[in-house]
């Protein structure tokens, strides 16, 4: 964060350089936001707590990295629920969805007959492949993994695993392969959401509430799947390519 000024957020138009520690008002002042609304972040576990130094509560550069962040995830349509899994998530989720946003016509897979704006053709020769594959889109649609819009044109629904499909061509898989892994995956993270779902739902159920209980609830429990299976996942994956490479 060395290089941030103060004339960048404050209305005087100075330069000045940004201290390394900030109030909660500083805060605040800086991001354009209330005092009130820093602290409610906080209680929904948006906004990393502050340090504490003596009986103060200071500050730095990383709070207002997080609150612009938040910011910009509003502004592009997530609610807040959303943006706490993003962020709890990890693995630079937060700013992969935003880069979904703002170039989803970027992740546009054009019909064949659609040479309306070649500039928008992701990656031709697999889009072309996919194409080739009878029933592939709809095989995909159906995991929820594509969406196909009134004209015809199919979307990516995730940005990584738009960004998995491109990386895996790089590196030489074919497309046919590419399909055939995420079907795969697709199927056993369907069963296994369903079971994960199943056993929060019993403990929720016991727990009551009211619908707004639920919705944190269920918010809460999706940032701890999605952190239990990714983690067990590279768990395995990396005892496995371990093996392989001692194996070399």
């Amino acid at each position: 964060m060395t290089g941030r000024h103060y004339g960048e957020y404050g209305e005087s138009g100075t330069d000045v350089p940004l201290p390394a520690e900030l109030t909660v008002d500083q805060l605040a002042e800086l991001c354009r936001v209330s005092v009130r609304l820093v602290r409610a972040h906080q209680s929904r576990r948006l906004l990393h707590p502050p340090r504490r130094v003596g009986r103060r509560s200071v500050y730095d550069h990383s709070h207002i990295d997080r609150l612009e962040l938040i910011q910009r995830l509003q502004k592009a349509g997530f609610s807040l629920a959303a943006i706490r899994a993003l962020l709890q998530t990890g693995h630079n989720a937060p700013e992969l969805a935003l880069a979904w946003h703002a170039e989803g016509l970027a992740m546009r897979f054009p019909s064949t007959d659609d040479t309306s704006d070649p500039d928008l053709q992701v990656e031709p020769e697999g889009v072309a492949d996919l194409h080739a594959q009878p029933g592939a889109w709809e095989a995909l649609e159906s995991y929820g993994l594509v969406s196909r819009d009134p004209d015809g044109n199919w979307y990516g629904t995730h940005p990584v695993l738009v960004a998995v499909g491109r990386r895996a061509r790089e590196l030489g898989m074919p497309s046919t392969e590419i399909t055939r892994l995420q079907l795969r995956v697709a199927a056993a993270a369907l069963e296994l959401s369903r079971e994960i779902i199943e056993s929060f739902s019993a403990i929720f159920r016991a727990a009551g509430g009211g619908p707004d209980r639920k919705i944190e609830d269920y918010a809460s429990m999706s940032s701890v799947a999605t952190a239990l299976v990714t983690a067990t996942f590279e768990v395995q994956l990396s005892r496995l390519v371990r093996g392989v490479v001692d194996g070399l």
